[in-house]
């Protein structure tokens, strides 16, 4: 009786500690309102893909009127040519869709397996704001692209 009463109570604080760790690995992963993240890992649709690893991008308010816009794009090995574009979307009311507002720009390596580009933008106050990122490898003739969408952030 008294083992069972033990192994009962080591159950139940295995337990609990279980769902502390639970409770603060969630918070932890939490990002600020201020970030808006999206990445190709995120597609839902199965795609076989030999050398384009993922692709990343990600938009955060810098100050009431600006934001940080990056991205990235990841291949598995150096590849001949590797490239992310990102533009910058603002929610049209209006017509119920997001626009395009501004080409932040591209970024290309060669014989590499990592791209990155980041810049500032200037933005209007009380506006949502996302951006998408077109993630392309080539290599050996072959090219490989998918399509990245943050979510949005809000400018007050």
């Amino acid at each position: 009786m008294i083992l069972l009463k033990r192994s009962g109570f080591f159950l139940i604080a295995v337990m609990l500690f279980m769902i502390m760790i639970g409770v603060e690995k969630s918070s932890a992963d939490e990002l600020p309102m201020s970030v808006g993240t999206g990445s190709t890992l995120n597609d839902s649709t199965i795609q076989a893909s030999k050398y384009l690893m993922s692709g990343t991008t990600s938009i955060q308010i810098v100050s009431s009127d600006k934001v940080r816009v990056s991205g990235n794009t990841k291949a598995y090995q150096p590849v001949d040519n590797i490239k992310v574009d990102l533009t910058l979307q603002r929610w049209d009311s209006s017509s119920g869709q997001w626009v395009d507002v501004l080409s932040i720009g591209s970024a290309t390596n060669n014989n590499s397996s990592i791209v990155s580009l980041s810049k500032e933008a200037k933005v209007l106050k009380n506006s949502y704001y996302r951006v998408w990122g077109l993630h392309r490898v080539m290599h050996g003739g072959v090219i490989e692209q998918n399509v990245s969408i943050s979510t949005y952030v809000y400018v007050e």
